[in-house]
């Protein structure tokens, strides 16, 4: 027992350290995070106000003109699976909110983007409005590296942000539009 002990209070003293380490570091990472998002909700708020878009049919669009009280800017392509999966939903919420929501697509396809969106709004039933991105001029603006990508703002604010296959009809982000929409 005497060998053991001091064994025994090593291995403990030892695992304690570890586990008091590992709550800082999860503090410490989720704290640099929030900081991040911060950054980015600014950055794509600054974006929302300063943006001049020509959509692929040559409509002139300035997202801060717009009368609906949410924007959602959509970022897809054509060659992305999860992208055309999400848009069912997305057009359902679109249907849900009416002239409360105002969709802008944009895609990223490198190569005869106006074909691909074409044919995708076609095939998907897509009824808003699409700006070609194949430079990625404008992902990179918003620093976005893989698609899909959405942004929902209420009234020129960032209220939600999706970097992975959105469920536009899940209720989570329905409470989230319906109280943006509920607020002063």
């Amino acid at each position: 027992m005497k060998k053991i002990l001091p064994i025994l209070i090593v291995v403990l003293g030892f695992s304690g350290f570890l586990s008091v380490q590992l709550v800082w570091d999860k503090f410490h990472l989720n704290a640099q995070q929030i900081d991040q998002d911060k950054n980015k909700h600014q950055l794509f708020n600054t974006l929302f106000q300063e943006m001049k878009l020509t959509t692929f049919d040559q409509k002139k669009i300035e997202p801060k003109q717009l009368k609906t009280p949410l924007v959602l800017f959509n970022f897809w392509a054509s060659w992305c699976l999860p992208c055309l999966k999400e848009f069912p939903s997305l057009v359902a919420l679109q249907k849900k909110y009416g002239t409360k929501l105002t969709v802008i697509g944009f895609n990223g396809d490198e190569e005869h983007p106006s074909e691909h969106i074409k044919e995708i709004s076609k095939n998907y039933k897509l009824d808003f409005a699409q700006v070609a991105d194949p430079k990625s001029e404008i992902s990179d603006k918003f620093l976005i590296v893989s698609y899909p990508y959405s942004i929902v703002y209420h009234k020129g604010k960032v209220i939600h942000i999706a970097h992975k296959v959105q469920d536009f009809m899940a209720p989570g982000l329905l409470t989230t539009l319906d109280a943006a929409l509920n607020s002063k």
